[in-house]
């Protein structure tokens, strides 16, 4: 998953993997091992990376998430990066299937579209609850619900398939 960070006015661009352990962070070319888990009944998360831990709260923000850390009040945005078109994607002879996945583990609230339907980039295709909090999952780009794999009421895990889209010929085109 890629993800866009915004930290003290500067963009970044971060790539996050999965391991058995946990996750692998890769940011300015520098990668990490974080751990992510909730803290019981509240709406913070420990953070460990390398081996430090950190409180932290995720709150929505915008069409991202908003990230307090510990006391020192620093404020980090994170949005979902959406993919680089590649060159047989801007091609509108070839049909392409795009991935949809989950930012992050949680629970399916919502799949308010169904496969057939038209979507815009941007547009909502699943609605996700973590630590209490809602998120929207985006359209990365336009085109057709070709799949919906996921229903409301069940669980997924961080980067798991949600929907699939069709791009190309008379994808996105009312039926």
């Amino acid at each position: 998953m890629i993800l866009e960070v915004a930290l003290g006015g500067r963009r970044h661009t971060v790539a996050v993997t999965e391991d058995a352990d946990g996750m692998v962070v890769a940011w300015d070319g520098t990668r990490r091992h974080v751990r992510l888990a909730p803290l019981v009944g509240s709406e913070w998360w420990r953070l460990e990376v390398d081996g430090r831990r950190y409180d932290v709260r995720l709150q929505p923000y915008d069409d991202g998430v908003r990230v307090t850390v510990g006391a020192s009040r620093a404020e980090v945005l994170v949005r979902r990066a959406l993919p680089v078109p590649s060159r047989r994607a801007r091609d509108p002879a070839v049909a392409t299937a795009v991935e949809v996945r989950a930012p992050m583990p949680g629970l399916v609230v919502a799949t308010p579209l169904a496969a057939g339907q038209p979507v815009a980039a941007g547009q909502a295709v699943v609605v996700v609850e973590a630590m209490k909090m809602q998120m929207e999952v985006p359209a990365p780009v336009s085109g057709q619900v070709a799949e919906v794999r996921v229903r409301p009421g069940q669980e997924v895990t961080g980067s798991q398939v949600l929907v699939v889209l069709h791009t190309g010929p008379g994808a996105g085109e009312s039926r």
